[in-house]
């Protein structure tokens, strides 16, 4: 049970992402549930911060609501991206352009297949951190029977499925929407297929 406060918190941060579509996790300069929940910007790490405790629960309950999805996609930093962009998010993970595919190793192209095979895939480390900040792939923490916490990379097709994410937008148009909301973040630029190698 969350108490006032965080609740308060919660809902705070509900209003942003859907108003703004995407909103940092965490950025010292631009907006971010941990500045929105802490009352100010965090410089460093978030975890040692008074509000850390708060941060962490709001964002846990912002995941189990099902309103967000956490995705490296500005700056390579974890990003809440709100339901209502959900379709343009799986359209350009789809897309397979060449800025997602040009500049993958051998290995992190075999996991990617292994992915669209599977649907789904326990893995960890260079391939799999290249793979989601890509796009191509869905990262997810999950708990394992032993009580630690792993990484599995989730194709978009089961995302879609498993989100009953229906609708389709053409990859051009869903950058464009993409490109709006991170605009109004001052993070533009911050985009994979913008940012400079």
């Amino acid at each position: 049970m969350l108490d006032e406060a965080t609740q308060a918190a919660l809902r705070q941060a509900v209003d942003s992402v859907e108003q703004l579509g995407l909103l940092f996790l965490h950025d010292a300069r631009r907006p971010s549930l941990t500045a929105l929940v802490a009352g100010e910007a965090i410089r460093g790490s978030w975890w040692g911060h008074p509000a850390g405790r708060r941060i962490f629960q709001v964002a846990t309950a912002l995941e189990e609501r099902g309103d967000v999805l956490f995705v490296p996609l500005l700056s390579a930093k974890v990003t809440l991206v709100h339901r209502r962009l959900w379709p343009e998010l799986v359209s350009v993970g789809e897309s397979r352009a060449p800025w997602q595919l040009d500049p993958l190793p051998k290995r992190a192209l075999e996991l990617l297949d292994e992915v669209e095979r599977t649907g789904r895939v326990r893995a960890s480390g260079p391939s799999s951190k290249v793979l989601a900040r890509a796009l191509l792939v869905h990262s997810e923490q999950v708990h394992t029977k032993g009580g630690s916490h792993a990484t599995e990379l989730v194709s978009w097709r089961v995302v879609r499925e498993a989100r009953a994410i229906s609708s389709r937008v053409e990859p051009e148009r869903a950058r464009a929407s993409l490109e709006a909301s991170a605009a109004g973040l001052g993070a533009l630029l911050a985009l994979p297929w913008k940012r400079k190698s």
